[in-house]
């Protein structure tokens, strides 16, 4: 009986091992379990896009599938960071920890390299390349990358260089106004030289761009702006050349505008007239609203650590002409407290 009752289990183990093995074959009862092979190419593109860039690398290492979306990843965000470089092993002295920064920055372009010119060119919409902290940049390079971008139909794209070079970079315009090719929605540049020309052709689809330590003269920003019919967002910082930022008021949809930190600016005169908000840093210049932008702005914050009066321009100068504003953030140091002032700009 006994016998017979172990013979049973081993039979009844067997079975299921069997069935087990049926469905690891892909089949079981004559029907095909579908593999994860057999999923929509689209479908692994969006899985692929959802994970951190290196795990979408390391993916597309091991799987010949995700190899074949990694060609066609949309978001690449290329640092020392994302691409596992931030790690550097500073000795004692300048010198070991300038060959450390080099070797950091010589793997980095070499690697970005590599994932730019194997990208397919296919579904690209956002690139960021993240360079600020390399102590050499080879602007053959950068020209290469930004023409594979362009051309592939970029989206959204970033572009941060160091903050001291002794060349700045001068950022190929003509490829942003390429006919088909003017996809960009988002241009944000940081270090470098931007010479938009009369000549180019308008920018049908920038709804935000934030110019960072960017060489651009007041009349150079007037030929941009006057042609960028659909600019939402316009941020300003550190642009040394500018003297004038003038909006002009085909800027319908602009809503928000930030300037700072510009050291030769004088004036800033908006004529959009739709800007809602209004952010200024650094050293307090002229500012005049025009058109009907003094009914839509809601939100001003000025901060300026040099000067003085700045409550009382704000109050008597600027505050007449947006009288419907709801929050008004002032930042000044060296501003003079005077107890009538203070009574009277509350009233």
């Amino acid at each position: 009986m006994e016998e017979t009752r172990h013979h049973g289990w081993i039979a009844s183990a067997r079975k299921r091992e069997g069935s087990t093995c049926q469905q690891h074959d892909g089949s079981q009862g004559g029907q095909v379990i579908p593999s994860i092979d057999d999923l929509p190419e689209d479908i692994f593109r969006h899985i692929h896009a959802l994970m951190p860039l290196r795990d979408a690398a390391r993916a597309a290492c091991a799987s010949q599938i995700f190899w074949k979306s990694w060609r066609c990843y949309p978001n690449l965000t290329l640092s020392k960071e994302s691409l596992g470089l931030s790690r550097i092993v500073f000795g004692e002295g300048k010198m070991i920890r300038d060959l450390s920064q080099t070797k950091m920055t010589r793997d980095l372009f070499s690697k970005v390299d590599h994932i730019l010119k194997n990208h397919s060119g296919v579904g690209m919409k956002k690139l960021e390349l993240k360079l600020v902290w390399c102590n050499k940049v080879d602007y053959c390079y950068l020209s290469n990358w930004l023409c594979i971008a362009v051309t592939a139909g970029i989206e959204e794209l970033t572009m941060s260089l160091p903050r001291k070079s002794e060349v700045a970079y001068n950022f190929p315009c003509s490829l942003l106004f390429s006919g088909s090719e003017n996809s960009i929605k988002y241009l944000q540049l940081a270090g470098c030289a931007f010479r938009p020309t009369a000549g180019l052709d308008c920018w049908r689809r920038l709804t935000k761009l934030w110019l960072d330590r960017v060489l651009i003269t007041g009349d150079e920003l007037e030929n941009l702006l006057s042609n960028s019919f659909t600019l939402e967002w316009l941020g300003l910082s550190s642009c040394t050349e500018i003297v004038c930022v003038k909006i002009p008021c085909q800027l319908q949809r602009l809503s928000f505008l930030e300037v700072g930190q510009c050291i030769k600016l004088q004036e800033i005169e908006s004529n959009a007239p739709n800007v809602s908000t209004f952010h200024f840093f650094g050293k307090f210049v002229k500012i005049s609203f025009g058109g009907s932008l003094q009914l839509q702005v809601k939100d001003i914050q000025i901060r300026s650590l040099c000067q003085s009066n700045i409550f009382w321009y704000v109050r008597t100068k600027l505050m007449p002409s947006v009288p419907n504003v709801e929050t008004l953030h002032i930042s000044s140091c060296n501003e003079v407290y005077s107890r009538s002032a203070y009574a009277s700009y509350c009233i």
